[in-house]
């Protein structure tokens, strides 16, 4: 090239705006942002769990996205909490509880009033709360259990339930020993053998129902519970003519239970969950992990 031949600089890429607004094809997110295309194909497969932003132009099969709602989604996606959200193991870390601990709140939340997830992100479907709300929530369930571990001003204030006073399901749970009153609560709908039915059902915000039992009829059951037949481990009697194992055991029921609370949890983990929960050391692990595995399989109840 000759001394006086001019320079030439390569052409400025041609950028393709929508009212206004710059939008980018998958090339051009691979060029910006050096994503494989194999994973911006997945992310956009996966919308529907991700909130991937939508479509803003297309041109023959060619899509394009609004470039600043597709960079603000990627931020959100990379610092999820930066942008409010938290998931459990964050949550818990703020407020120095153990991932156990958070997960038997998320449990109780009929009873306590725990917060629903706002956002579920990725193939793992990991659960993201609004941070704010939920240490507002955390700070008030801490207050409540403070003052219930308060003793009672008068002796007369302690007197003041009787035998045919109503009682929830964590006060049923309590009388049987049990930590927790799923149990209680699972059993209301699908009752073992000798379990007493609600005298009253609660109409609850969210829209569900929560029993209410006279307490000397919890107090009966309690005292006799061990001496009725116990529910058999295994395979239910009849589950020959039966759609599938475990149909009708309320133990399915609350295996279904805690698929729906930890999706992303392993099965030693739910194993470990569901007997925390059933409080009945009569079902082995063994057998827990096949109810999941029926659950797993049947999600919902068979008619």
């Amino acid at each position: 090239m000759g001394a006086d031949a001019p320079h030439l600089t390569p052409p400025e890429p041609t950028v393709i705006t929508v009212d206004g607004r710059p939008v980018l094809s998958r090339a051009d997110i691979h060029e910006q942002y050096g994503y494989a295309t194999s994973m911006l194909e997945r992310w956009w497969k996966d919308r529907e769990d991700n909130g991937h932003p939508p479509v803003a132009h297309r041109i023959g099969n060619t899509l394009y996205w609004d470039a600043e709602e597709w960079k603000a989604w990627d931020h959100q996606r990379l610092n999820p909490e930066t942008a409010g959200l938290a998931n459990r193991d964050q949550l818990a870390a703020r407020v120095g509880l153990t991932r156990a601990q958070f997960n038997r709140l998320w449990a109780d939340r009929d009873a306590n009033g725990h917060p629903q997830p706002v956002r579920t992100v990725g193939r793992a479907h990991t659960l993201y709360w609004d941070a704010d709300q939920w240490a507002q929530w955390f700070e008030r369930h801490r207050e409540n259990q403070r003052a219930k571990a308060e003793p009672p001003p008068t002796i007369a204030a302690a007197d003041d339930t009787g035998p045919d006073d109503e009682i929830g399901p964590a006060d049923f749970a309590r009388i049987l020993g049990l930590k927790h009153p799923k149990w209680v609560s699972q059993s209301a709908l699908t009752p073992p053998p000798g379990f007493p039915e609600p005298d009253a059902w609660d109409e609850l915000p969210s829209g569900r129902r929560r029993p209410r039992w006279r307490r000397r009829r919890a107090q009966a059951y309690a005292d006799t519970r061990h001496t009725i037949t116990p529910t058999r481990t295994g395979r239910p009697v009849g589950s020959g003519q039966r759609a599938h194992p475990y149909q009708g055991d309320p133990r399915l029921t609350l295996a279904r239970q805690v698929l729906a609370d930890r999706p992303d949890a392993k099965t030693s983990e739910l194993v470990e969950e569901a007997l925390k929960q059933a409080g009945d050391k009569t079902t082995s692990a063994r057998t827990w992990t096949l109810i999941l595995k029926t659950a797993r399989e049947h999600p919902e109840p068979t008619p």
